[in-house]
């Protein structure tokens, strides 16, 4: 009845909007447990099957009400992650590419609150538990140490400045032991 009084357009017009809602809602659903990123939010909605047209008019949506602020996941983020896992600065910004797809703003927020002086104070950090949580072997050597701290994503400035701190004996034939002192 409603079809034949106002028309199929209407009919057409009314359900987009209704679908329109839905994913608003979904949307809002989807970010009220924890931050999410516009991608995260895009592929759940792109996932529940909505048209790309109404993913983005609740993208829209949400980052009027500024609900999706990627800029603030990334803050956030960093700040838990260097709580919490910290890592350097490599394998952060591996982890949050798959989070946002930005890179300038990845960079740019890496940069703002993730100083050099602190990805060397955590790398600085890991190196010395590693070297005490040495159960049965006495002595780690410079390319052991460089291999660990590489594969928690610090550069290679970091681990030179690192390993420069670390007494490393001559005597060693595989480039130097650790002696009791950091």
């Amino acid at each position: 009845m409603f079809e034949e009084y106002y028309g199929k357009d209407a009919v057409a017009q009314n359900q987009f909007s209704h679908e329109l809602e839905s994913a608003k809602q979904l949307a809002l659903k989807f970010i009220s447990t924890r931050m999410r990123t516009t991608q995260e939010v895009t592929e759940h909605l792109r996932k529940k099957g909505f048209s790309r047209e109404q993913i983005e008019v609740a993208i829209a949506f949400l980052h009027a009400y500024q609900y999706l602020d990627d800029e603030a996941y990334c803050r956030a983020w960093i700040h838990d992650r260097i709580r919490f896992h910290p890592c350097g600065r490599q394998k952060m910004a591996v982890e949050l590419r798959k989070k946002i797809s930005d890179s300038q703003l990845i960079t740019d927020s890496l940069a703002a609150y993730f100083s050099f002086e602190e990805e060397l104070a955590l790398a600085k950090a890991a190196a010395e538990q590693k070297i005490r949580n040495r159960t049965g072997k006495k002595h780690i050597s410079r390319e052991q140490l460089s291999r660990f701290l590489y594969t928690r994503g610090y550069s290679s400035s970091i681990i030179a400045a690192v390993c420069a701190e670390i007494h490393f004996s001559e005597t060693s034939p595989d480039d130097g032991w650790w002696q009791d002192e950091l």
